[in-house]
């Protein structure tokens, strides 16, 4: 049966989410909900709706439900009857775990698995807990596995594996989801571990997908690469996996050494050199997230790990920049490279040169909205504030929900323009609504308490 459209339901709750009409928006999603409970958007939307409305007028009593919501949901086994009751629940604790869990089990068992993922990742981001929880962390593996998003269900098995190296699940999901990776490679469409036929490169296969390598692991694993790049140096597959190896031995430097050193021996291979900057500067956070560790394990000497932790900071800056900088002169028609210097620019300070590069990257479908909310920011910071005003504008009605962190940006930026412009108390109600959303977005605790101090709020 082809699914229901309820885009017209979808679209007026879009709207009216856009318009903080959030009673109405939730009343459209549900609506969606009735015809197309498989619908992902409506799902994952439904619940933005009710989290937004509750931000800015109060949760209602964390007690509603108790027993007889339980009660209903036991006795219920029909899995869309056991959604319905259960979204009930969620209605009035959009948040919590347990409920989400109950309704995604449900939405599997009826094969719509897009949008059991999207409840899964709306639990993983957004409940407390979310992101650490077994139970969730586990189906939501299984369901990108579902939906063939196999290396993004890696990346939950790697924090399943963290919480629970010897479950039996997450052996089992290991199996399954390595599996699949080998049977995207070639094309097959078939999904059963079993059908991997070679032992040898299974085991190979799931060795490689450990979230903890031991070092005669990766040492073995990279005598293996390094003898197929000795046999063919255009090798660029053997390269990826040698600097994979390195990464997991934390030796980034030397990982981007290498990856570089095949450019120079094949300089086509431009993804190559991609990669190689991707690993620089993963190296850097990585670098900067030791330091931050090693002042909380050495108060006494904190200050210098920190001044440290900002030297990493200030050159992963410069290097952004150079870099980004080369790829663009080698590519100048390449939209995504010269996003990426814009932002580069933007993160050194050098705004008028940032817009001029972003303005370029406009033409980018998939960078427009990015682009858009960067341009609003640069102008603020140019003191272009009435032009800064009309790029909002134009950034906000590109936006849509799921654009959560753009929007979080967007809000920062017009809290700024408000405080430039001598609209203090305005800014300080941007800045609030913005912690309330986020409180750890930027710096936007400090822009609170220095607006405070300067309308002799304490």
């Amino acid at each position: 049966m082809p699914p229901v459209d309820v885009s017209r339901f979808l679209s007026k709750a879009d709207e009216a989410l856009k318009k903080r009409n959030y009673d109405y928006a939730i009343q459209m999603y549900r609506e969606a909900l009735i015809s197309a409970p498989g619908n992902a958007d409506a799902r994952r939307n439904y619940r933005l709706a009710l989290i937004r409305k509750y931000d800015e007028q109060g949760y209602p009593s964390s007690l509603f439900g108790g027993l007889g919501a339980m009660k209903t949901l036991v006795m219920t086994k029909d899995p869309l009857k056991l959604i319905e009751e259960t979204e009930k629940s969620i209605e009035k604790d959009p948040k919590n775990i347990k409920y989400n869990l109950r309704v995604a089990e449900a939405l599997a068992a009826l094969n719509h698995h897009e949008a059991s993922v999207a409840v899964l990742e709306f639990v993983f981001k957004s409940s407390e807990g979310g992101g650490n929880d077994l139970s969730v962390l586990k189906l939501l593996a299984r369901e990108y596995v579902s939906v063939k998003k196999t290396k993004e269900a890696q990346q939950i098995l790697n924090k399943a594996q963290k919480l629970a190296p010897n479950d039996k699940d997450v052996k089992e999901l290991a199996k399954n989801i390595a599996a699949q990776g080998m049977l995207d490679t070639v094309g097959s469409a078939k999904s059963s571990y079993e059908l991997v036929k070679n032992a040898g490169q299974a085991a190979d296969l799931e060795k490689r997908q450990k979230m903890v390598l031991d070092a005669n692991d990766i040492d073995g694993l990279l005598a293996q690469e390094e003898e197929k790049l000795k046999a063919n140096p255009m090798d660029r597959r053997a390269i990826r996996e040698i600097a994979k190896l390195l990464e997991k031995k934390k030796a980034y430097d030397k990982a981007h050494e290498r990856l570089m050193a095949f450019v120079q021996v094949d300089p086509s291979a431009l993804e190559i050199a991609e990669e190689a900057a991707n690993v620089k500067n993963r190296g850097f956070d990585y670098k900067m997230a030791q330091c931050r560790l090693k002042a909380q394990q050495e108060p006494q000497n904190a200050q210098g790990w920190l001044q440290k932790e900002q030297q990493f900071a200030a050159a992963k800056k410069a290097f952004a920049l150079d870099e980004f900088g080369r790829q663009v002169e080698a590519a100048p028609t390449d939209m995504d490279k010269r996003f990426r210097f814009g932002q580069a620019l933007f993160d050194t300070g050098r705004f008028e040169d940032s817009f001029k590069h972003l303005q370029k990257a406009k033409a980018s479908p998939k960078h427009a909205k990015a682009v858009n909310v960067m341009m609003a920011n640069c102008l603020v910071h140019m003191n272009r504030l009435e032009m800064a005003e009309q790029q909002f504008s134009i950034a906000e009605k590109l936006l849509t929900p799921d654009d959560i962190d753009l929007q979080k940006a967007l809000n920062y930026a017009r809290a700024d323009l408000s405080e430039r412009k001598g609209d203090l108390p305005g800014a300080l109600e941007g800045f609030r609504t913005l912690y309330l959303d986020d409180a750890e977005f930027r710096d936007v605790e400090k822009r609170i308490d220095s607006l405070k101090k300067r309308l002799g709020q304490g």
